[in-house]
């Protein structure tokens, strides 16, 4: 073959490259476009497909753990609402001023911060009475009447469960521990006591209050839960000013009675059962 043919068929070949340059550059942007939307195709594919096996895992590893013979139970609400019924067995204190023994009802929020962690906030309404002692009698102190009073307990708890967010044999036993404030509401009033009344008469006011207890909760249904629970709660009975009158003093004196302290500490032991609802 010749120079010139030779000559030739490479003018043709570099042309043709040429060609083919400019309408690569021409197609670049379009083919940047089927890239980005290749891609985007790839991960709602891969998304789909991840969305779908997910709940069949999760069904799967329900049923393997049906299968499995194990007391262990995974409790996978971890917010419920409760309705408290009970009775708190109250220490009136000595002289005996404080709130008597009585049923109260009330409510109760759970949420869980971790496995064994959850954060409650409760409620509770009691209607109990009050003795009424008028320390200026001649043989000494003595109650006189006793009196209707109403209170409202107001308590923030931290529950630790013992099995975690499990129950065994669904049971879930666990402690509490938390504060609050126990609020008098309302306190009758006694003609058995000379006037004036309001230095000697007892008032619940605000006290603060702590609380330790234990319970268990029995797993009725993945919805329902039925708790039995024990608390010891502490709160502060202050002594009415009139006690510390130098009249009512001297009486307490001559008649060899003991003279209150300003305030003390008392235990009120309350007993409840619980009926959750999970949410």
């Amino acid at each position: 073959m010749g120079r010139e043919s030779w000559r030739g068929f490479t003018f043709l070949g570099v042309e043709y490259r040429r060609r083919f340059e400019r309408v690569s550059m021409k197609s670049l942007p379009e083919v940047r476009v089927l890239r980005g939307v290749a891609r985007f195709a790839s991960v709602l594919l891969i998304a789909t497909c991840v969305h779908a096996v997910l709940p069949a895992t999760a069904e799967a590893q329900e049923e393997t753990e049906e299968s499995i013979n194990t007391p262990y139970r995974w409790l996978e609400r971890g917010t419920r609402l409760g309705l408290v019924g009970g009775y708190i067995f109250t220490n009136r204190g000595d002289p005996p001023f404080g709130p008597g023994s009585s049923p109260f009802l009330g409510a109760r929020l759970r949420a869980r911060l971790s496995s064994p962690l959850s954060l409650e906030i409760g409620v509770g309404y009691g209607n109990s009475d009050e003795y009424v002692i008028d320390p200026r009698l001649p043989g000494g102190p003595a109650v006189v009447d006793t009196v209707g009073a109403d209170w409202l307990i107001i308590q923030a708890s931290l529950q630790f469960a013992l099995t975690g967010a499990r129950s065994y044999r669904r049971l879930q036993p666990y402690i509490v521990l938390g504060g609050g404030v126990l609020q008098g509401l309302s306190t009758g009033r006694s003609d058995a006591l000379d006037s004036p009344q309001q230095p000697f008469l007892y008032e619940i006011g605000t006290s603060p209050t702590v609380h330790l207890g234990v319970g268990a909760e029995y797993d009725l249904s993945r919805r329902l839960g039925l708790a039995f629970e024990v608390r010891d709660n502490l709160w502060r009975i202050k002594t009415p000013e009139g006690w510390f009158r130098i009249d009512v003093l001297q009486n307490l004196l001559d008649t060899g009675s003991v003279a209150p302290d300003k305030s003390r500490w008392t235990h009120n032991f309350e007993l409840t059962a619980s009926l959750y609802y999970y949410f």
